[in-house]
Protein backbone atom coordinates (compact mmCIF):
# COMPACT_ATOMS: atom_id res chain seq x y z
CA UNK A 1 0.00 0.00 0.00
CA UNK A 2 2.66 2.92 0.75
CA UNK A 3 4.64 1.81 -2.42
CA UNK A 4 1.56 2.63 -4.39
CA UNK A 5 1.02 5.58 -2.54
CA UNK A 6 4.69 6.89 -3.02
CA UNK A 7 4.55 5.85 -6.94
CA UNK A 8 1.45 7.70 -7.55
CA UNK A 9 2.91 11.13 -5.68
CA UNK A 10 5.71 10.39 -7.87
CA UNK A 11 3.70 9.90 -10.82
CA UNK A 12 1.83 13.29 -10.16
CA UNK A 13 4.92 15.44 -9.85
CA UNK A 14 6.48 14.54 -13.39
CA UNK A 15 3.16 15.77 -14.67
CA UNK A 16 2.43 19.31 -15.73
CA UNK A 17 -0.53 20.41 -13.75
CA UNK A 18 -3.11 23.25 -15.00
CA UNK A 19 -1.53 26.11 -14.11
CA UNK A 20 2.28 25.27 -15.99
CA UNK A 21 -0.04 24.26 -19.09
CA UNK A 22 -2.16 27.56 -18.89
CA UNK A 23 0.86 29.35 -18.69
CA UNK A 24 2.86 27.81 -21.53
CA UNK A 25 3.35 30.54 -24.52
CA UNK A 26 0.47 30.42 -27.05
CA UNK A 27 2.65 30.75 -30.64
CA UNK A 28 0.76 33.93 -32.39
CA UNK A 29 -1.19 32.98 -35.50
CA UNK A 30 0.07 33.41 -39.45
CA UNK A 31 -0.98 35.93 -40.38
CA UNK A 32 -0.99 36.42 -44.59
CA UNK A 33 -1.89 39.90 -45.60
CA UNK A 34 -1.79 41.82 -48.93
CA UNK A 35 -2.39 45.67 -50.08
CA UNK A 36 -1.98 47.18 -53.37
CA UNK A 37 -2.68 50.92 -53.77
CA UNK A 38 -3.20 53.04 -57.35
CA UNK A 39 -4.69 56.46 -58.21
CA UNK A 40 -5.43 54.74 -61.82
CA UNK A 41 -2.82 56.88 -63.48
CA UNK A 42 0.61 57.13 -64.16
CA UNK A 43 1.51 60.96 -64.58
CA UNK A 44 0.94 63.80 -62.39
CA UNK A 45 1.31 67.93 -62.62
CA UNK A 46 1.37 70.57 -59.68
CA UNK A 47 -2.15 71.75 -58.50
CA UNK A 48 -3.72 68.34 -59.61
CA UNK A 49 -5.94 65.84 -57.12
CA UNK A 50 -4.65 62.17 -57.20
CA UNK A 51 -7.29 59.43 -55.92
CA UNK A 52 -5.67 56.77 -54.61
CA UNK A 53 -7.50 53.59 -53.87
CA UNK A 54 -5.67 51.07 -51.36
CA UNK A 55 -6.93 47.27 -51.15
CA UNK A 56 -6.41 44.91 -48.61
CA UNK A 57 -6.81 41.50 -48.64
CA UNK A 58 -6.51 39.15 -45.66
CA UNK A 59 -5.41 35.68 -47.01
CA UNK A 60 -5.71 34.14 -43.97
CA UNK A 61 -8.05 31.84 -41.47
CA UNK A 62 -7.82 34.30 -38.85
CA UNK A 63 -9.35 37.41 -38.20
CA UNK A 64 -6.27 40.18 -37.90
CA UNK A 65 -7.87 43.06 -34.99
CA UNK A 66 -6.30 46.51 -34.95
CA UNK A 67 -4.61 46.77 -38.17
CA UNK A 68 -3.13 49.12 -38.75
CA UNK A 69 -2.79 50.77 -42.47
CA UNK A 70 -0.32 53.76 -43.41
CA UNK A 71 0.21 55.74 -46.34
CA UNK A 72 2.79 58.01 -46.98
CA UNK A 73 1.64 60.97 -49.71
CA UNK A 74 3.75 62.20 -52.36
CA UNK A 75 6.28 64.79 -51.04
CA UNK A 76 4.83 67.91 -52.42
CA UNK A 77 1.63 67.23 -51.47
CA UNK A 78 -0.06 70.20 -50.07
CA UNK A 79 -3.60 68.89 -48.36
CA UNK A 80 -4.84 65.24 -47.76
CA UNK A 81 -8.02 63.82 -47.11
CA UNK A 82 -9.26 60.28 -45.86
CA UNK A 83 -12.84 59.21 -45.64
CA UNK A 84 -12.75 57.16 -41.91
CA UNK A 85 -8.99 57.98 -41.73
CA UNK A 86 -6.99 60.48 -40.13
CA UNK A 87 -4.38 63.14 -41.91
CA UNK A 88 -0.90 63.23 -39.30
CA UNK A 89 0.98 66.02 -40.39
CA UNK A 90 0.20 69.36 -42.44
CA UNK A 91 3.15 70.43 -43.62
CA UNK A 92 4.72 69.57 -47.37
CA UNK A 93 6.35 66.55 -47.21
CA UNK A 94 5.40 65.41 -43.87
CA UNK A 95 1.43 64.33 -44.57
CA UNK A 96 0.76 60.82 -43.66
CA UNK A 97 -2.62 59.02 -43.59
CA UNK A 98 -3.55 56.20 -41.02
CA UNK A 99 -6.60 54.00 -40.73
CA UNK A 100 -7.67 51.30 -38.05
CA UNK A 101 -9.56 48.34 -38.78
CA UNK A 102 -10.57 44.54 -38.36
CA UNK A 103 -9.59 42.39 -41.30
CA UNK A 104 -11.92 39.51 -40.96
CA UNK A 105 -10.22 36.20 -42.46
CA UNK A 106 -10.68 35.88 -46.40
CA UNK A 107 -11.96 39.05 -46.02
CA UNK A 108 -11.01 42.10 -48.43
CA UNK A 109 -11.46 45.78 -47.67
CA UNK A 110 -10.90 49.06 -49.58
CA UNK A 111 -10.00 52.40 -48.59
CA UNK A 112 -9.77 55.80 -49.76
CA UNK A 113 -7.54 58.72 -49.89
CA UNK A 114 -6.80 61.98 -51.87
CA UNK A 115 -4.06 64.06 -52.25
CA UNK A 116 -3.63 67.56 -53.64
CA UNK A 117 -0.35 68.54 -55.34
CA UNK A 118 2.12 71.07 -55.06
CA UNK A 119 5.27 72.90 -56.96
CA UNK A 120 8.31 71.59 -56.48
CA UNK A 121 10.46 74.08 -53.96
CA UNK A 122 13.97 72.74 -55.02
CA UNK A 123 16.12 70.38 -56.95
CA UNK A 124 14.89 66.79 -56.63
CA UNK A 125 17.24 63.65 -58.30
CA UNK A 126 15.56 62.29 -61.17
CA UNK A 127 14.01 59.04 -61.45
CA UNK A 128 13.42 59.10 -65.22
CA UNK A 129 15.04 61.17 -68.36
CA UNK A 130 12.81 64.58 -67.80
CA UNK A 131 10.86 63.77 -65.12
CA UNK A 132 10.29 63.16 -61.49
CA UNK A 133 8.30 61.16 -59.62
CA UNK A 134 5.08 61.66 -57.45
CA UNK A 135 5.29 58.49 -55.24
CA UNK A 136 3.06 57.15 -52.00
CA UNK A 137 3.74 53.71 -50.21
CA UNK A 138 1.02 52.33 -47.91
CA UNK A 139 2.11 49.90 -45.59
CA UNK A 140 0.16 47.31 -43.26
CA UNK A 141 0.73 47.04 -39.66
CA UNK A 142 -0.63 44.23 -37.08
CA UNK A 143 -0.61 44.61 -33.41
CA UNK A 144 1.93 47.25 -32.33
CA UNK A 145 4.64 45.93 -34.38
CA UNK A 146 6.81 48.42 -35.81
CA UNK A 147 7.85 45.86 -38.95
CA UNK A 148 5.19 46.02 -41.69
CA UNK A 149 3.41 43.10 -42.55
CA UNK A 150 3.22 44.29 -45.91
CA UNK A 151 3.71 47.60 -48.34
CA UNK A 152 2.64 48.33 -51.49
CA UNK A 153 3.40 51.75 -53.75
CA UNK A 154 2.20 54.09 -56.41
CA UNK A 155 4.14 55.99 -58.70
CA UNK A 156 3.45 58.78 -61.10
CA UNK A 157 5.67 60.76 -63.32
CA UNK A 158 5.88 64.58 -62.93
CA UNK A 159 6.89 66.24 -66.18
CA UNK A 160 9.85 68.19 -65.40
CA UNK A 161 9.29 72.45 -66.53
CA UNK A 162 12.13 73.62 -68.39
CA UNK A 163 10.27 76.83 -69.13
CA UNK A 164 12.30 78.74 -66.51
CA UNK A 165 15.64 77.36 -66.96
CA UNK A 166 15.54 78.13 -70.71
CA UNK A 167 14.41 81.71 -70.40
CA UNK A 168 17.08 82.09 -67.14
CA UNK A 169 19.37 80.94 -69.79
CA UNK A 170 18.46 83.49 -72.49
CA UNK A 171 18.05 86.02 -70.32
CA UNK A 172 21.91 85.20 -69.25
CA UNK A 173 23.19 84.99 -72.70
CA UNK A 174 21.59 88.72 -73.68
CA UNK A 175 23.46 89.89 -70.82
CA UNK A 176 26.91 88.66 -71.90
CA UNK A 177 26.19 90.04 -75.78
CA UNK A 178 25.48 93.57 -74.28
CA UNK A 179 28.60 93.26 -71.74
CA UNK A 180 31.21 92.24 -74.91
CA UNK A 181 29.53 94.76 -76.95
CA UNK A 182 30.29 97.46 -74.36
CA UNK A 183 33.71 96.06 -73.95
CA UNK A 184 34.97 95.68 -77.60
CA UNK A 185 32.50 98.13 -79.33
CA UNK A 186 34.52 101.01 -78.90
CA UNK A 187 37.63 98.87 -80.14
CA UNK A 188 36.06 98.09 -83.01
CA UNK A 189 35.05 101.67 -84.30
CA UNK A 190 38.02 103.25 -83.82
CA UNK A 191 40.09 100.49 -85.51
CA UNK A 192 37.86 100.66 -88.64
CA UNK A 193 38.13 104.85 -88.82
CA UNK A 194 41.78 103.78 -88.56
CA UNK A 195 41.50 101.38 -91.22
CA UNK A 196 39.81 104.01 -93.53
CA UNK A 197 42.17 107.03 -92.73
CA UNK A 198 45.10 104.83 -93.64
CA UNK A 199 43.34 104.20 -97.20
CA UNK A 200 44.31 106.60 -100.30
CA UNK A 201 42.03 108.95 -101.40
Amino acid sequence: MRTAVVCALLCAATLPGPSAAASAPQAPPAVSVTVAVTDGRDDAESGKRLDYRITVHNMGPTEVRGARIEQDMPATTTSATAPGGTVEGHDVGEQKVVWRADLPAHDIQVFTASAVLGARTGPTATAAPGTLRAAATVCVYVGDSYTPTACSGDLDDLPETHAEAGGGDGWMWWAGAAAAAALFGPGVVRAVRRRRAAQPH
